[in-house]
């Protein structure tokens, strides 16, 4: 891409073999023993199918991973109940990964359909999320997911989550920061992961933590963080009743500064449970807040509280683990 936004010859020769190769894929009917029953959505190298394994006679999801199979390597070796389960790597033409389907929604899905979430069920899914973020970065070495975003998170029929998509995770690198390019959402992503003032672009177990705040930030508001200008207006003028310390705590996460975060998912884990533990005292003073701002602000955003199988339902059903 060239600066003034421009295709080179060669991107437009990449994205119209990508192109080519994906409209092959949705015409044949099998990959393998996986007979295709429809396309789910688009992954970070290729198309993610929803198949059915002839032999063992249960739906899967297929992914095309194009020339890396570098999430095909993290998944197969990491175990965890909010990761899908890997059935097995297939080669057929290109390489393809077997695993779970899992049914629901994505979170952006969800969000879009409901507004936001009440505190409670934030405090809730914060919990798992951060569960899974623990157990990546004390692998031996760390792995570090770097792009936590709504459209990798999966609310599942049960209300539970599930973290799809490894194609952007990495080993942490000790010594030296990672050089080169490296996948960032905008709005999602750590300011440390574009690069920036002569420093090359690295993410750590603070740049996870920076995602996840924005990710809870997003859960509380419904607000679009993935476009221009990507800023965020102060959390409790979306929702006046936030528990003040869960505020803080957020925007501790969001800083742009990674010795100003949490420096682990556990430290930040013990704090949330903290404030869950504690919210109930300062209730009385965020509903007075609230009364006041009700005055300025036409209308309080709605809360959708504990997440239940029929809301999953409604809000799609996009199944899919990629």
């Amino acid at each position: 891409m060239e600066g003034n936004g421009t295709l080179r010859k060669g991107d437009m020769k990449t994205q119209k073999d990508r192109a080519e190769a994906d409209n092959m894929e949705a015409a044949q009917t099998s990959i393998g023993k996986y007979t295709v029953l429809k396309l789910l959505g688009e992954g970070g190298e290729g198309n993610v199918y929803l198949a059915r394994d002839e032999d063992l006679q249960r739906v899967v999801a297929v992914k095309r991973m194009g020339r890396s199979l570098r999430e095909a390597d993290y998944l197969k070796t990491l175990r965890h109940p909010m990761l899908p389960v890997v059935y097995e790597l297939l080669r057929d033409e290109e390489w393809y990964l077997v695993m779970e389907y899992m049914q629901g929604v994505t979170l952006r899905g969800y969000i879009e359909r409901n507004g936001c979430v009440c505190q409670e069920q934030v405090f809730l899914w914060a919990e798992q999320l951060l569960d899974v973020t623990e157990y990546l970065h004390t692998r031996k070495p760390p792995v570090i997911y770097r792009d936590f975003k709504p459209d990798n998170v999966m609310v599942c029929t049960d209300g539970q989550l599930r973290l799809v998509d490894f194609g952007a995770a990495a080993v942490k690198n000790y010594g030296m920061r990672a050089g080169g390019v490296m996948a960032a959402t905008p709005g999602y992503a750590a300011p440390e992961q574009f690069g920036a003032q002569g420093v090359q672009a690295y993410a750590d177990e603070r740049s996870d933590i920076y995602s996840l705040g924005r990710l809870f930030y997003y859960m509380m508001t419904g607000v679009n963080l993935a476009k221009p200008p990507y800023a965020s207006l102060p959390l409790h003028v979306y929702q006046p009743m936030v528990h003040p310390r869960l505020e803080r705590i957020i925007n501790k996460c969001m800083s742009g500064q990674p010795e100003e975060r949490y420096q682990t998912a556990e430290e930040l884990k013990s704090e949330l449970a903290g404030c869950r533990k504690g919210k109930g005292r300062l209730y009385c003073k965020s509903f007075i807040r609230a009364v006041e701002k009700k005055i300025w602000l036409t209308e309080m955003q709605p809360e959708t509280c504990i997440v239940s199988q029929s809301e999953v339902l409604q809000s799609g059903n996009e199944g899919c683990a990629f």
